[in-house]
């Protein structure tokens, strides 16, 4: 089996204001290739996780390896193998237009100036923002603004891209698109995946591995289906089942379906009578 490109094993860290965050269980382990769901309620410890991944903060105990390193000590080598997108594009936008924005992770590797932009608009044509290079960002809408920092984020390749809560507030449309885009990413070039999120409605089509976060511990650890069968425990950890998972575990009880689809999709898949059958 490869190497984890992320564990991580019984994390503490205090915060200067003395909020003390520990996240026991696990351990939480990421390896290449794959698409990972944190789930957890807001305040969880999803957010402090992450950025000891990103090599933004130093535990006070335990152990944080990514690509076999400590992202700490070695911020400035991890940093070019991470992609970020957050929650508020406004927050790492720094662009003073779209183009320059989605160039900076290209030019601080100072490489050739036909090269930036051959690669920038290659990934802005693929995310439908290459009529946007020559707009200020600040002034887009929500969804073009999370294209943007999207496109920021995997313009230089990264190994892994993670995603803090990126899709809250977009609209259903802007949602699909960048969703696929993500997948066909991760099928296509192997980019791993580690997505944060509340929203579980989220998880069925953007993660095979799910890790519940609750009151500071990893609480469950499994593919989504598997997942998906423990309604009782999501909801003490303070998530609510998309409602086709709990429609389709109650079908699933009465011997109508023979399994726990994850999508609306597959639910209704299942339930299509047999050709000629009316």
């Amino acid at each position: 089996m490869a190497r984890p490109i992320v564990e991580i094993k019984e994390l503490c860290y205090t915060y200067p204001d003395q909020t003390l965050v520990k996240i026991e269980g696990g351990p939480f382990v990421v390896y290449p290739g794959q698409k990972v769901a944190l789930v957890g309620a807001t305040g969880t410890g999803k957010t402090t996780l992450l950025q000891h991944i990103m090599g933004i903060l130093r535990p006070a105990k335990g152990q944080v390896r990514v690509l076999d390193q400590d992202p700490f000590q070695n911020f400035n080598h991890i940093r070019w193998q991470i992609g970020v997108v957050l929650q508020n594009p406004d927050e790492q936008i720094i662009g003073p237009t779209v183009f320059d924005d989605i160039a900076f992770g290209l030019r601080a590797r100072r490489l050739p100036r036909d090269e930036i932009r051959r690669q920038v608009e290659t990934v802005a044509k693929e995310l439908g923002v290459a009529d946007l290079l020559d707009k200020v960002p600040h002034h887009l809408s929500g969804g073009q603004k999370q294209k943007v920092a999207l496109a920021g984020a995997v313009v230089t390749r990264p190994q892994l891209l993670v995603l803090d809560e990126p899709f809250s507030g977009l609209d259903g449309g802007s949602k699909r698109e960048l969703l696929d885009y993500i997948r066909a990413l991760n099928k296509q070039s192997g980019l791993t995946v580690i997505l944060s999120t509340h929203d579980l409605e989220l998880v069925p089509t953007m993660a095979d591995f799910v890790y519940v976060l609750h009151q500071g511990r990893l609480q469950m650890a499994g593919p989504p289906r598997q997942i998906f069968t423990r309604v009782n425990e999501l909801r003490a950890a303070g998530l609510e089942p998309p409602a086709f998972v709990k429609l389709s575990n109650y079908l699933v009880e009465l011997g109508i379906l023979p399994e726990l689809p994850l999508t609306w999709q597959a639910c209704k898949e299942l339930l299509r009578p047999p050709e000629g059958v009316i």
